[in-house]
């Protein structure tokens, strides 16, 4: 069947398909690279169940800007604006002169080196498109040039090959699309490390082929034994593991294959979590468990979200076997991730999360809230970061820095020694102010001179607390070593008011630090009297609450907060 009708098959909407095959054969040979690649990019996001205007920005996506003005009344607002989103994702890469690939054996060991100017792409990505949509094109897009890297230069399938291990696996993980983050691994893998490719393929060929065989006696026996027990199950099937996933577990394994228990897995599909747990305790009923091999991803998902029950057990023949139990709903979203809820609903709500939380630990908040959620259009427009800014060095590095830090901060961030000559910026490609705030995407270039050194007045501006302190530790300007109790009473007076002079009587029963005039209040929970033994707790806005130093709301206050917890005392201060 051709990709067209490939593409249409099931649609609602296929005049609006028709109508971007037309634009996209005004803007290409239909036996060039770019038509069909844009035709598979459609197909690859019609398979992982997105909406038709998804559909329709994938095929278009590499039309020219000029082009794109033209769409605006063929289509709604959206695909001009996703096509736009996804021309601005694709300056994100790797600079040719700057690839380093490193040995398989010490990529376990760098992980964290290695990742970090690939976490600040990736998180560019969702602050550049602020759209969930253009992200699944852009994978799309990645996952369909992976599939033909033949088709482009050996030094360009390098860099191509690495942004894929680096940047858009992980990102395809981070939003639940475990399916798509394997075999982008797998693609890549050959280009970057042949021989490691080679030796694993060569080594698990024979391996595959036996447990297969093995495993089409284990699915039989198991459909005789859930039959029995009277659960319906979907589908079984089994799973091999990826080779550059395996390959990494290997390394973890000292390359000792008898380590390796989900080699090729067994795949059990059911109605509903209940029946997850049932089979669970079926197949447990059957054969023995492994020890330790036991993980509830139900109860406990990853922090990709995704949800499984895994077991491995002492099989036929007394073979070790790993069982994989889910829901078809758990099946989609490992395979598919945040696509696959997009397809459930039109629209998703907006969260945006606490920085506390890690970026990919907020995309598993954000795919857990899409499962119950009925506004998609509010979802659209997340602000993951939205403290956070991403700018470029000359060398292309990104470098993440809070909101609202100019040049100066950017200079400390490279170096001390940078920052400390700071002369002048170049904020792309023109001159610019020290003190301007740096936005997204700004290409920043310091001009450094041995005889500038840093200026007191830099301190107005930075944002950074590390700008901060060097600037002040040059400037020799000292900073604050205060006690902690001197902390608490700066703070206080910052953030409560003090009573009037005609309650000063009452006010000085208390002393905070040697200090009285604060508006306080005396506890409920514990209701302090004159002299009993007594602590402060600070509340923004509400003043002290007086509390008995042995209350139990104190000791949990304290535990929790124990910067807002200050000494306290009734009478005069000493002198």
């Amino acid at each position: 069947m051709p990709l067209v009708e490939k593409i249409k098959q099931g649609l609602d909407n296929t005049k609006m398909i028709d109508k971007a095959i037309e634009i996209l054969k005004e803007n290409f040979k239909e036996d060039d690279f770019a038509f069909q690649h844009a035709l598979r990019v459609g197909l690859i996001l019609k398979k992982i169940g997105s909406k038709d205007i998804v559909i329709i920005s994938g095929i278009l996506h590499e039309i020219s800007e000029e082009n794109r003005k033209k769409i605006k009344k063929d289509f709604k607002e959206d695909v001009p604006f996703l096509i736009k989103k996804v021309k601005q994702l694709s300056s994100l890469r790797y600079h040719e002169k700057r690839i380093k690939i490193v040995p398989m054996h010490k990529r376990q060991k760098q992980k964290i080196l290695l990742n970090y100017q690939s976490e600040n792409l990736r998180k560019m990505f969702f602050v550049i498109t602020k759209d969930i949509r253009a992200i699944l094109i852009k994978l799309a897009d990645r996952l369909d040039i992976m599939r033909n890297l033949k088709e482009f230069s050996e030094e360009h399938q390098k860099r191509m090959a690495l942004e894929s291990i680096e940047i858009f696996a992980p990102l395809a993980y981070g939003i639940g699309m475990g399916e798509m983050k394997g075999e982008l691994e797998d693609l890549a893998f050959p280009c970057l490390y042949p021989k490691e490719f080679n030796w694993v393929v060569e080594k698990v060929r024979e391996r595959y082929t036996k447990k297969e065989k093995y495993l089409k006696r284990v699915k039989s026996a198991l459909i005789k034994i859930l039959n029995n027990e009277k659960i319906k199950f979907i589908d079984i099937h089994k799973r091999a593991k990826h080779y550059f996933s395996l390959y990494e577990k290997l390394l973890r394994h000292n390359m000792n294959f008898s380590e390796i228990y989900d080699l090729v897995a067994i795949r059990i599909i059911v109605s509903n979590i209940e029946d997850c747990y049932k089979t669970l305790g079926i197949i447990h009923k059957t054969w023995n468990p492994l020890p330790g091999r036991i993980k509830d991803y139900i109860a406990s998902p990853k922090k990709n979200g995704y949800k499984a029950l895994h077991t491995t057990v002492f099989c036929l023949d007394n073979k070790i076997t790993e069982f994989q139990i889910k829901t078809q709903q758990m099946h989609n979203e490992s395979e598919y991730g945040i696509a696959a809820h997009l397809a459930y609903k039109e629209k998703i709500p907006q969260k945006i999360y606490k920085d506390r939380f890690s970026w990919t630990e907020e995309l598993r908040l954000l795919s857990d809230k899409i499962k119950s959620s009925e506004n998609l259009s509010e979802y659209l427009d997340f602000k993951l970061f939205k403290h956070k800014i991403f700018v470029f060095t000359p060398k292309g590095e990104v470098i993440g820095l809070p909101k609202g830090s100019c040049a100066i901060d950017f200079a400390f961030a490279i170096h001390t020694e940078i920052g400390t000559h700071c002369k002048e910026v170049k904020i792309n490609k023109k001159m610019s102010k020290l003190s301007r705030p740096l936005k997204n995407g700004d290409l920043v270039e310091i001009i450094t001179s041995k005889n500038e050194t840093v200026s007191s007045d830099w301190l107005k501006f930075v944002k950074t607390k590390s700008a901060e302190e060097k600037i002040k530790k040059i400037k020799n300007i000292s900073l604050r070593h205060e006690s902690p109790i001197k902390r608490k009473l700066s703070i206080l007076k910052k953030l409560i008011p003090f009573r009037k002079k005609k309650k000063e009587a009452e006010v000085n029963k208390i002393y905070l630090g040697n200090q009285t005039g604060f508006s306080i209040n005396f506890a409920k929970c514990c209701s302090p009297k004159q002299g009993d033994e007594i602590k402060g707790f600070i509340s923004k806005g509400k003043g002290v609450s007086i509390h008995k130093i042995d209350c139990e709301d104190l000791k949990k206050l304290q535990k929790k907060w124990p910067q807002k917890v200050i000494d306290a005392k009734w009478g005069a201060p000493k002198d």
